[in-house]
């Protein structure tokens, strides 16, 4: 098989899965991973993503973190630049997520005290979300360096949450239909080369 029906099998491949692993509300979402700390916080930080044109908006989409409570407590899940987060976090003891592999979630942890107050008071969040059962923020994606915070909603320690993390992108789409016109390209190429060595 030449390079061109290899690129449109690929892209094949892609579109079916924009159109087949997408849930209803159109988001591609994780597996639920289960977080748990001793401290005050589970973060994901240093999340950065270079600056986007307008026009990739559609193409980039939306990120969305839904967490449940493990332990009964209400829960905050909050999205805000990583400077902002540095502000609020310096000093608290969190448990930081650095890899997550499947089920298993590895953390480094910052020892430290209390917040200085409940993480629903900051006006610095891009979005957030408080209360019992599920709770989700949703974010539209903008350039720049991110970070995620789980907290317990009245900022006591002890955070336990089952969480997924869900994309809503056309990117796949996108990707596919790209190798779909690459594919369509290298064999019409491939053909003209073999029609005009024939007519040689």
């Amino acid at each position: 098989m030449g390079l061109g029906g290899l690129l449109v099998l690929l892209a094949i491949a892609l579109v079916v899965v924009h159109l087949t692993q997408r849930g209803e509300d159109g988001y591609y979402t994780s597996p639920t991973a289960q977080v748990a700390a001793p401290g005050y916080a589970v973060t994901a930080e240093g999340l950065h993503i270079g600056d986007l044109p307008s026009v990739a908006s559609d193409v980039v989409g939306r990120v969305r973190v839904s967490a449940r409570s493990s332990n009964g407590q209400a829960l905050f899940v909050g999205i805000a630049s990583q400077n902002a987060v540095n502000g609020y976090v310096a000093g608290v003891a969190r448990s930081e997520v650095t890899d997550v592999n499947g089920n298993t979630v590895t953390y480094k942890t910052h020892a430290g005290s209390a917040p200085a107050g409940t993480p629903a008071r900051e006006n610095f969040w891009r979005s957030a979300s408080s209360g019992s059962g599920q709770v989700t923020a949703t974010w539209e994606v903008k350039g720049g360096t991110w970070a995620i915070v789980l907290m317990n909603a009245n900022g006591a320690p002890h955070v336990s949450a089952a969480v997924n993390v869900g994309a809503k992108t056309n990117l796949v789409l996108w990707i596919g239909l790209g190798f779909l016109a690459a594919g369509l390209i290298a064999g019409g190429a491939g053909g003209a080369m073999l029609w005009s060595s024939r007519s040689r």
